[in-house]
């Protein structure tokens, strides 16, 4: 146990084990730098389609006219139809329909991001808003639909609603002249 265990002065060591010793430490500090060190990434340029997503393009309308409330009319009512085609496709059972009505409100909702802006915050903003809880009281329906009419979450159903027709008289409010 006492046994001494002798090494080579440095000095006296050849020169390939010198130059392993440092190659050795480095690799080792480097690796240690690597995994210590916060890692930024690079930039790069953003995809298209997140380009596309981060820079809305400006709503058709972007405030209180005429032209403004003649459209947000014509577009509620577009919604009030589908919510109320809706209604009878699920009472009616056809299920086969469900799918072409889901396309449906995601075209109607499409359709207010380019009339209305894609922000709550825009100008006209609510009328958005408000196909965007249309769609999500759709969404829910179906939902309960196919888990034997049983609601995920109590109450979802009646919350869309009640907030699409809120927003839906904000929309009207915000944009009558």
């Amino acid at each position: 146990m006492t046994e001494k265990k002798y090494t080579t002065p440095w000095k006296d060591r050849p020169r390939a084990e010198k130059i392993a010793l440092f190659v050795g430490w480095f690799i080792i500090a480097s690796l240690m730098a690597y995994a210590f060190l916060p890692n930024k990434p690079e930039p790069s340029a953003p995809l298209p389609s997140v380009a596309s997503e981060t820079q809305s393009p400006t709503a058709r309308y972007n405030g209180p006219s005429a032209q403004a409330l003649s459209s947000a009319t014509q577009y509620l009512l577009q919604l009030d139809s589908a919510m109320a085609e809706g209604t009878q496709v699920l009472k009616a059972g056809q299920l086969r329909e469900l799918n072409a009505h889901s396309k449906l409100f995601k075209s109607l909702l499409e359709s207010g991001y380019t009339q209305f802006g894609r922000s709550v915050f825009q100008p006209l903003g609510k009328c958005t808003s408000a196909a965007i809880f249309a769609n999500s009281w759709w969404q829910a329906q179906v939902t309960a639909i196919r888990q034997g009419g049983i609601e995920p979450i109590p109450g979802a159903i009646q919350s869309h609603l009640d907030e699409y027709k809120f927003n839906r008289a904000d929309c009207l409010q915000s944009a009558n002249p």
